[in-house]
């Protein structure tokens, strides 16, 4: 194969044959600028380049694999990174496609990222597993430095500073690192800076935690958090904080991480960035938020939190009378509103713009938001309407493009929102098909959301798409007519007609059967199309339109069928090859091969080949074959002469198979057992799976698979290969191919959404061979011409489909529920009637298969051929229904036993035993569930039981009173370990050790001096014999006595059981061992504490049942007597209940059991038989039984003769007494009957005093069980004493223990803490010497290149010294002209932008250009500028041209030196900064060692002081403690502890001060007395002369006016006064005339005024016309005044200026003089009213 030629994919022209080849698809990844109006992003293993204006160009990667991508929009080069093991980056220029350099050992398995800074560097991050930030010289091909990353937060966004490529910010979801990139010479290093959030500064050895994502939520600190225990709140005052990871008991890593795990605050997650000109940071995070980072001070806020969502309240407007007008205004307005406002997923993209930030994300709206101002708000929005997963500027940022995971890139321009423009929409999803249409010009694809896309197969450009709206999972292009057929779910194949490409119409819908289409294969000629149907049928459809797609039959396989095939041969049969697997596992390869054949004879009769009108092909009729296949295989290609080839599921091989002619095949029976084994085979692919492929013309095999690889062979030479790798593996290789009509073009397709073409680079010799195909190509297309046009004139003729032209009027359309309604109530009629019922025909349903309709047109003709058979079965149902009833009505009549039950008149038996089966699994699996939930429940007992009883050697139980409900329990103990005695045994043996060695040591006894001072100061702790008491022992039940330093039992600890002396004193456990040992000794004592008093306890017990057995001895006499006596009381029966006797728990007895018991069968006939042996057995024992016949005869039936027995005897009544009366009476039967009524009184007064004899005793022994029962519950209340003092010995000491065991924890916690910082301090210490090795390193380099610098400065300077020397040819004068033209040099470049250019340049960056920008700016300048500056021109007169031409050199090399020297002076500064930087770092190293000690230091001293300062349990009566009792529990941290003498004396002298202060206040009290009199009288007096005061300057101020001269001087002042009033009313009647004359005055006048109004009116309406023409003149003049402003000069403007300045001027000295006026004025009324007369003010 490798003869014919190679496969191209490329858009480069090939010299032999000008095709071109192309690849489409896109997913949303990365799409940026690469030129000013070219963008570039990946579209499977190439790199895709589209011009705005449409241009596509191809770049095939030529690396193994493709991995992360990024180009260079001012270098114009990408970068595109492998994808293998140690793959390499290699970066080309564009458009040449030049390979510029490979980089080389940044990653060990693959880079996820890459990303370009705005000069010559890139930087990649590197996967599993070092996750490594390197940064590259991508012209150099160097390797500069490397960053390790955390390989726990993946980071989601990374970029270089625009403006300073030595910063670089990366986000991850939990953290936002800067680096900032330091260099010395050619050393790199790479240093991360901390950002803080909010206004915490976190320590240098903590994480930072990103600010929470909810503006609202609180930030909780690791204090707050902390909430303190009970036993932490009972410290001393020196308590001891340790951090959280110490109490976790967390060294190293995982103690960095605890306070990420412990938080739960939901926090920003940072996916998108941008930087600012100045440095800051826009950071866009997924929840909608965003975080600005000052560049300066390293703070982040969040600036922008989005809207909570509204929580909407489901409510019913119609009944609170709430009415929308219109809900699509409502709607336009809400969604208005909400693209004004930043959502969740609305900033997954961020970019930075002149005017402001551009934001985009998953909600498909792109907005322009103003982030300058305080309050962020949004300027502008576009609405998008796909996802948008990708947004790039152009270099001039005057265009945007966004691309979308939906398969489409936009364009945009910056602040016109109506310049969105579709570039390229492919809709993105996964290929499942391709085909070629007729005519070799488009080719089909399919996609698995049902969009159908047209491609021209030599541009690969999209002409059209439509879709069908429902998942398509096949698609076939007919060979014949201009027709695709698409295969979807629900059995549905789609026709559409693709004569006009650019509009392609769906004209018909045909659903075969119910299920997938998996498989559409058409006929070579396209006379048939093959589909393939989720169980296994292969259905053969007519291809043709004029037959409308008409359904022909159908054959069934076994299992799933994974391949289908087919060929014609000569004779025009098809011959089809079906693989299919009966496994029941997909990826195991088909198993079986059947093959069929269809011919025209089969199709001309196909009613008779068919087994019914089902039409199911019968086997014979199409010679059909299934063959076990040995080895499973992959798809499958049938060529002439009935080769298959497949692909092996086991080696991976192309296997050649021969299928068996017709004559050789063996009876059915043995065909089962024969294996099909490949005849050859072939190399194969690297993967398993895959499927085969044919050429049109049958010459070339193609096969493809989940390699990514598509290999190609002639079918005579399969041993050589042509292999291209158009998709990658990992995600599933190579999809589906497909060949061009001439077989020229390949086309493929994966699981990546790429679809590409490729076509041959033929060899010389391979010419031969394409001609070959193209030939077989128009052999075909000749010979389906006529056919084409007359298929192709026909589909065109068909309507185009829609959803309702397959729907039928409703009056028309069967619903299914009604007419099963109507045939329900049919049959119900016709048996109530006794009628016979006849099915009606069935019609078919809506959206019914052809399938289904076959069955239906089967059932139709199988009616009409058994139409009396079935009547006559009819009425035999209708009469055995009759018999029946009559048998059931005769059955109801019978009694209940002789009736039998319903269902034994069912005689359908095979329902009721399909009903009994159904029941009896019913009740199997609700039998099954008991029985596991039985198990479980049995399960659970056991455990509590082995947990609860089992294990206990002490069961527990309790006593219960018998008058009372007192209860008192026992201590329930297990058995203790060995492990445990084992340690127990130790201790004892190590604590009598140490008491015997502390008695060996003690030289002598104390002194009695001693001993004096001792019982003075320690008189409260300890008796006179020098026993410890229980205020300081802590507990009651285990005193010590002190002698010496040991300690002895005491009798009080005895008494409970616990007393021991080995116990430790509270004042001596200082040792982790002791406590250990002391826990041990206190477990033990409370062992032996509960065990005394178990056995007290065993004792009550056994009192109780003893006492329960004389009180049932008693019960049995007092039941005796109370019958006798015929009394009804209550017997008092005590028993032992559940607490007393909790063994009982674990029987349970049949009377508990309230619901029946079930019997088995089995168990049942055994209780009947042994039912049957008692009754026979009381059946012989009531026979003659001669022992109670004798007993009855010979005593009576009682072997004793008992007194009450007696007594209960009547005597008997003398006959005659009945009989005769009284008078009748002889002698003889009157002494009878007197010793008869002798004898009676005799018997009553017996039975009288018998009976006071059994009250008797009833009382006594009922009084002797009450009192037995209440000194039995006298002594359980002494227990229960016990019990309460025992319990509170036993919490005494487990305080203790808990306390110890608290303190050991505390040990445990500052040992994990100096561990922690053990091993940061030998962290810091690493990295101090690191940094140390680091800084000795850069002294040596700064110096030997401060040493270069000097040697370049001091030829620099020969170089100014020597120039005499080198012009000594030239005279002095000429010499000085020369050096001057020596020293001169050009001015440097100022990057300035023309005035004005500010606002129309859209790039925030283009007043701070790159600094590699700037240098070539400037080397091109200075070029250009010296270039100038040598001219001949500018040589001086007299100068030769040979002198000036050595003076320009000269010149020219000094220039260099200067220019080496500023170079070599910047690289010195940045060494020395370098070398500063390094000389902090190993400061501040050297500060956190020494933090580190300080906190070592710290902490030892504090577990010294903890070891030492012990926490004492003490025991104190209530009285003795003074503390004020809190609500709950007191704190004791702040208490003291003092003697109980100094509070008496102290309370004595309280006493003595308080009586000398009641003596002292009754002293005050008299004396203050009088002086509260004297203050009485004082203000008594003070408030008289105010008062006279006020009166006095009442008098003092009254004005004398005229009115008041005048009623003092005038003799008759009333009738003045009348005089004037009379005067007054006249001028009132004179002044009512004058107003109504004025009045009618007015009104005429305003009459006139309206009439002038009115007029005024018309000339106004007239004026405003001639307004609006004057103001669209004055607009025309306007603008061409503007227009023409520039052109003329207003000599007038700065006269007129001037004028409007001097009317101001004077305007405001006019205001200032009259303010001085007014203040004048004033001055003067001031001035006239201190004229008037006043009253002075006397003083006192």
């Amino acid at each position: 194969m490798d003869q014919i030629g190679t496969l191209e994919l490329s858009t480069e022209n090939i010299i032999t044959k000008k095709r071109a080849r192309w690849a489409q698809g896109y997913n949303g990844k990365k799409a940026c600028y690469i030129d000013k109006d070219v963008i570039c992003y990946l579209c499977g293993n190439n790199v895709k380049f589209i011009a705005e204006d449409g241009a596509e160009t191809v770049f095939n990667f030529p690396g193994e694999g493709v991995g992360p991508f990024d180009a260079h929009s001012l270098s114009h080069c990408f970068a595109v990174a492998e994808q293998c093991l140690n793959p390499k980056i290699y970066v080309f220029v564009y458009p040449t496609f030049r390979q510029t350099s490979v980089l080389q050992g940044g990653a060990k398995l693959e880079y996820t990222k890459l990303f370009f800074s705005s000069s010559d560097y890139l930087c990649s991050l590197s996967g599993i597993p070092e996750f490594d930030l390197t940064l590259w010289n991508y012209n150099t091909g160097s390797k500069l430095c490397t960053y390790a990353l955390s390989r726990e937060n993946i980071p989601t966004s990374l970029s270089f500073n625009p403006g300073n490529w030595r910063q670089i910010c990366i986000t991850s979801e939990k953290h936002v690192t800067l680096l900032n990139i330091e260099q010395s010479n050619t050393l790199f290093v790479m240093q991360p800076t901390i950002i803080q959030f909010g206004e915490r500064h976190w320590p240098y050895d903590r994480r930072v935690r990103l600010p929470p994502a909810d503006r609202d939520a609180e930030e909780i600190t690791e204090n707050e958090r902390d909430i303190p225990t009970r036993a932490s709140t009972r410290m001393t005052r020196y308590t001891i904080d340790v951090p959280k990871a110490a109490k976790a008991g967390l060294v190293g890593e995982l103690a960095e991480k605890l306070d990420e795990i412990q938080d739960e605050t939901e926090r920003v997650k940072p996916v998108s960035q941008v930087w600012t000109p100045i440095g800051d940071l826009y950071i866009g995070c997924a929840g909608g938020q965003i975080i600005k980072i000052d560049g300066e001070s390293h703070q982040g806020k969040v600036i922008y939190y989005p809207p909570k969502k509204a929580r909407v309240p489901d409510s019913r407007m119609s009944s609170a009378g709430i009415h929308r007008e219109s809900m699509v205004d409502i709607q336009m307005t809400a969604d208005d509103d909400l693209d004004k406002l930043m959502v969740e997923e609305s900033v997954d993209c961020i970019g930075l713009h002149k005017r402001g930030l551009y934001c985009a994300g998953r909600d498909g709206v792109l907005r322009l938001v103003d982030v300058k101002s305080r309050d962020v708000s949004v300027l502008e929005v576009c609405k998008i309407g796909v996802p948008v997963t990708s947004m790039a500027f152009s270099a001039s940022y005057r265009h945007m493009v966004l691309g979308s995971e939906a398969g489409s890139l936009h364009l945009y321009e910056p602040g016109t929102p109506e310049s969105l423009r579709l570039l390229k929409n492919l809709h993105y999803g996964v290929f499942v098909a391709i085909s070629c249409l007729p005519g070799n010009e488009h080719c089909v694809t399919c996609r698995e959301n049902g969009e159908i896309q047209v491609w021209t197969i030599d541009k690969g450009q999209l002409v059209s798409s439509i879709s069908v709206d429902m998942p398509a999972f096949s698609m076939a292009c007919s060979p014949m007519l201009n027709v695709c057929a698409v295969g979807t779910a629900g059995g549905y194949i789609y026709y559409l007609d693709m004569n006009d490409v650019e509009n392609p119409r769906l004209v018909e819908r045909v659903r075969v059967y119910e299920g997938t289409v998996t498989h559409l294969v058409y006929q070579e000629t396209g006379m048939y199309l093959l589909s393939v149907s989720e169980d296994g049928h292969v259905f053969l459809i007519d291809g043709r339109a004029s037959k409308n797609f008409k359904p022909l039959a159908h054959t069934g396989m076994k299992g799933e069928v994974q391949s289908l095939s087919s060929y014609t041969d000569s004779t025009g049969a098809v011959h089809v090859v079906v693989t299919h697997n009966t496994s029941g596992n997909k990826r195991s390869g088909a198993t079986h091969m059947t093959t069929f054949s269809v011919t025209e004879e089969t199709m001309r009769d196909l009613r008779y080949n068919c087994h019914s009108l089902k039409y199911d092909f019968k086997d014979k009729s199409i010679s059909k074959v299934s063959l076990n296949m040995a080895i499973p295989s992959y798809g499958s290609a049938v060529t002439e002469g009935g080769t298959v080839y497949t692909l092996a599921q086991t080696n991976k091989k192309v296997h050649q198979h021969k299928l068996p002619r017709k004559e050789d095949l063996p009876p059915e029976k043995e065909l089962e057992k024969i294996r099909m084994e490949p005849d050859a085979e072939f190399p194969g692919h690297q993967l398993p799976g895959g499927q085969v492929l044919l050429s049109p013309h049958h010459k070339w095999l193609a096969t493809y698979g989940t390699d990514g690889t598509l290999m190609l062979r002639t079918i005579g030479q399969m041993d050589k290969t042509v292999s291209v790798t158009p998709h990658d593996y990992r995600i599933g290789g190579v999809k589906v191919v497909a060949f061009a009509e001439d077989s020229q073009n390949i086309f493929t397709t994966g699981y990546d959404g790429v679809l590409t073409c490729y076509t041959w680079n033929y060899t010389p010799t391979g010419l031969g061979k394409a001609k070959s195909a193209m030939e077989a190509a128009r052999a075909k297309k000749s010979k389906l011409m006529t056919s084409q046009m007359e298929e192709n004139e026909h589909i065109v003729g068909m309507q185009e489909w829609t959803p309702d032209r397959e729907s039928r009027p409703m009056s028309e359309r069967p619903v299914t529920t009604n007419r099963e309604a109507k045939e329900k109530m049919k049959r119900d009629e016709a048996l109530e009637r006794d009628e016979i019922y006849q099915t009606p025909t069935p019609t078919p349903e809506d959206n019914s298969t052809w399938l289904q309709n076959q069955e239906l047109e089967a059932f139709k003709e199988e009616d009409k051929q058994y139409a009396e058979i079935k009547k006559n079965l009819r009425v035999s149902i209708r009469d055995m229904r009759r018999t029946l009833q009559s048998m059931l009505h005769s059955n109801a009549t019978l009694p209940e036993l002789e009736r039998l039950n319903r269902h034994e008149f069912d005689l359908d038996i095979e329902e009721q035993m399909r009903l009994q089966g159904e029941a009896d699994q019913e009740v199997e699996r609700v039998r099954e569930e008991i029985e596991f939930e039985n198990l479980a429940k049995m399960y659970l007992r056991e455990m509590i039981k082995r947990e609860c009883w089992d294990e206990m050697v002490v069961k527990g139980r309790a006593v219960q009173a018998f008058n009372s409900n007192l209860e008192v329990s026992n201590f329930p103990m297990r058995e203790r370990h060995k492990q445990f005695l084992k340690m127990l045994e130790t201790v004892k043996k190590r604590r009598a050790i140490e008491i015997a060695e502390s008695k060996a040591l003690e030289d002598k006894p104390l002194p009695v001096v001693a001993k004096k001072k001792k019982d003075e100061e320690g008189g409260e702790g300890e008796d006179d014999d020098g026993r410890e008491q229980p205020s300081t022992t802590g507990s009651l039940g285990m005193r010590n006595t002190v002698s010496g330093k040991f300690q002895v039992e005491c009798l009080t600890g005895a008494q409970y059981g616990g007393g021991s002396d080995l116990f430790y004193s509270q004042f001596e456990l200082h040792a982790r061992e002791q406590k250990v040992n002391q826990i041990v000794l206190l477990e033990d004592a409370i062992f032996r504490v509960k065990q005394v008093f178990n056995k007290e306890f065993d004792e009550l017990f056994i009192k109780k049942e003893q006492e329960i057995g004389k009180i049932a001895e008693k019960n049995k006499r007092i039941k005796k007597i109370i019958a006798d006596l015929e009394f009804v009381e209550d017997v008092i029966e005590p028993s032992l209940t559940i607490a007393e006797k909790p063994e009982m728990m674990l029987t349970v007895n049949d009377d508990e059991v309230k619901v029946e018991k079930f019997y088995t069968p089995e168990q049942r006939k055994i209780m009947e038989k042994k039912q049957k042996e008692e009754e026979e057995r009381r059946a012989r024992e009531r026979g003659d039984n001669a022992r109670e016949r004798a007993l009855n005869e010979m005593m009576g039936g009682v072997l004793e003769v008992k007194k009450e027995d007696e007594l209960k005897k009547d005597i008997p009544r003398p006959s005659f007494i009945t009989t005769k009366a009284e008078a009748e009476w002889s002698e003889d039967e009157q002494k009878i009957a007197k010793d008869y009524e002798r004898r009676v009184k005799e018997l009553q007064e017996e039975r009288e005093k018998y009976r006071k004899q059994l009250e008797t005793e009833l009382r006594k022994n009922q009084s002797i069980i009450q009192e037995g029962m209440a000194a039995f519950d006298e002594m359980l209340n002494t227990v229960f004493m016990k019990k309460i003092k025992v319990m509170m010995v036993i919490y005494q000491e487990e305080l203790k223990i808990l306390r110890l065991r608290y303190s050991l924890l505390i040990e445990e916690e500052l040992e994990t803490r100096e561990n922690e910082l053990n091993r940061l301090l030998e962290h810091k210490t690493a990295m101090k010497a690191k940094a140390a090795q680091t800084l000795m390193e850069t002294n040596k380099s700064v110096s030997a290149y401060r040493d270069t610098y000097d040697i370049y400065l001091a030829e620099d300077k020969v170089m100014d010294k020597q120039f005499k020397k080198e012009f000594q040819d030239v005279s002095a004068l000429q010499q000085d002209q020369l050096y001057r033209f020596f020293k001169k040099r050009p001015r440097a470049l100022k990057i300035t932008r023309a005035e004005g250019d500010a606002s129309t340049l859209p790039n925030p960056f283009a007043d701070r250009p790159s600094t590699a920008r700037q240098n070539a700016q400037a080397d091109q300048y200075m070029a250009n500028q010296m270039a100038d500056l040598d001219k001949l021109s500018n040589c001086p007169e007299g100068v030769e041209p040979l002198v000036w031409d050595r003076l320009c050199r000269y010149r020219m090399e000094k220039v260099k030196s200067e220019n080496k020297v500023k170079v070599s002076a910047q690289i010195l500064a940045e060494m020395t900064s370098f070398y500063q930087k390094r000389q902090e770092q190993e400061e501040q190293y050297k500060k956190d060692i020494d933090n580190i000690q300080d906190q070592l230091s710290r902490l030892r001293e504090d577990r010294n002081r903890f070891n030492l300062n012990l926490e004492v349990q003490l025991l104190l009566k209530q009285g003795q403690v003074e503390v004020d009792a809190g609500s709950f529990i007191q704190e004791y941290k702040d208490s003291a502890l003092i003697h109980r003498s100094v509070v008496e004396e102290l309370n004595n002298n309280i006493q003595q001060l308080g009586e000398s202060k009641i003596a002292s206040m009754v002293e005050s009290k008299d004396f203050r007395k009088g002086i509260i009199q004297l203050e009485w009288e004082h203000k008594k007096m003070l408030m008289q002369v105010e008062d006279l005061q006020n009166k006095m300057k009442d008098v003092q101020f009254i004005k004398v006016t005229r009115e008041i001269q005048l009623f003092l001087n005038a003799p008759d002042y009333e009738g003045r006064k009348q005089g004037e009033v009379g005067k007054l009313e006249q001028t009132i009647l004179q002044q009512k005339q004058i107003h109504e004359k004025n009045l009618s005055e007015r009104k005429k006048a305003l009459k006139e005024l309206e009439r002038t109004i009115k007029q005024k009116e018309n000339d106004n309406e007239q004026l405003l016309k001639q307004l609006e023409d004057l103001n669209v003149s004055v607009h025309e003049r306007k603008h061409i005044e503007q227009v023409n402003a520039d052109k003329q000069k207003d000599s007038g403007a700065e006269k007129r200026y001037q004028e409007i300045v001097q009317r101001r001027k004077l305007v405001d000295l006019a205001k200032a003089q009259a303010q001085e006026v007014a203040v004048l004025r004033a001055e003067v009324e001031r001035l006239r009213m201190r004229t008037f007369p006043a009253l002075v003010q006397v003083e006192h």
